[in-house]
């Protein structure tokens, strides 16, 4: 084999022999022809440099592969948790609301039992505090006595007597030694007006228990006066209404309405089942000797046609 023919092979086997592919005797043959042809390696010293380019170039390519792969990757995973956290909070939304809507239904389908009971007596303890001007401060307590279509509601100061669907009412007030024998041109009651004490829930809350306003609710658990309660809270720690529920028969059982600072009235419950009898209710106890010296007087009391269909439609309902 003269020279010429031998470095076209050795030039042939450049790139195998840069890269250590060829055999033994062939990579001796290469090694063995470099060392005696100047013009063989510089040419090899080209190709080696053009191949370790490449090289270099594969291996940035890898790396910002690698690095883009593993970009992706943390997407992913950011997506995910972005998913997962939407996933809770649309779990914490829906329990919510669910919580709140469930609640509030309870709560007025309690009130309309109510309603519809002929006995039952319901006590009302109100504390107000005005920390602006303490003589605005007091404390009142009314009792409701409710039989077969017969309310009394008494307290330290008065008395009242009302009948369903009548128009006539008596009041009594013992500062004054009066009592008044009303006559109206409305029905002043209908059956389940006193429980109208406990329907702040079922009036205010029910007509958005089921929309996003909701949300603006929490409701917690806690105890009053030994009773395990739902407290629903509507505002922050400065100013709140809270409306203790007991967890048992959905009656409430307290409302805490408070502006830090300003005042806190607070009103407290009692409600009992089949508890009144007739005596509670009969206003003939007015012909006792006691009420012997009260001035009795008749009134006529009269108000606008429309404001008694506006009456009327209330009682409606």
């Amino acid at each position: 084999m003269d020279k010429k023919e031998e470095c076209e092979i050795v030039k042939d086997l450049a790139v195998q022999y840069i890269e250590k592919s060829l055999n033994g005797g062939s990579q001796n043959f290469v090694k063995n022809h470099l060392e005696t042809c100047e013009n063989c390696r510089k040419y090899y010293k080209t190709i080696e440099d053009t191949v370790c380019n490449e090289n270099e170039q594969d291996k940035m390519i890898k790396k910002q592969f690698k690095k883009v792969h593993k970009r992706i990757n943390i997407l992913k995973i950011i997506l995910v948790v972005i998913l997962i956290i939407i996933l809770i909070a649309g779990l914490v939304v829906w329990y919510k609301e669910a919580t709140f809507s469930n609640l509030v239904n309870k709560v007025s389908e309690k009130v309309e039992y109510m309603e519809s009971l002929d006995n039952y007596k319901i006590t009302v303890k109100t504390i107000n505090k005005d920390f602006k001007k303490e003589s605005n401060s007091w404390e009142f307590e009314e009792t409701y006595y409710y039989k077969n279509g017969k309310l009394k509601s008494e307290s330290n100061q008065s008395i009242f007597f009302n009948e369903d669907d009548s128009y006539d009412s008596i009041s009594v007030f013992y500062d004054s030694q009066s009592i008044y024998y009303e006559h109206s041109n409305y029905v002043r009651q209908k059956k389940g007006s006193a429980v109208g004490v406990f329907s702040y829930i079922k009036e205010n809350y029910k007509p958005i228990a089921s929309t996003i306003y909701s949300l603006a609710f929490s409701v917690r658990e806690d105890r009053f006066n030994g009773i395990e309660c739902y407290v629903i809270r509507f505002g922050d720690r400065n100013s709140y209404r809270d409306i203790w529920v007991d967890k048992n028969t959905y009656i409430t059982v307290r409302e805490v309405n408070e502006s830090y600072s300003h005042f806190y009235n607070e009103r407290v419950f009692t409600f009992e089942e089949n508890v009144v009898t007739d005596a509670d209710v009969d206003s003939s106890i007015l012909n006792l000797e006691e009420y012997n010296d009260y001035t009795k007087m008749e009134v006529n009391t009269k108000i606008p046609q429309e404001q008694v269909e506006i009456i009327d439609a209330i009682n409606a309902q």
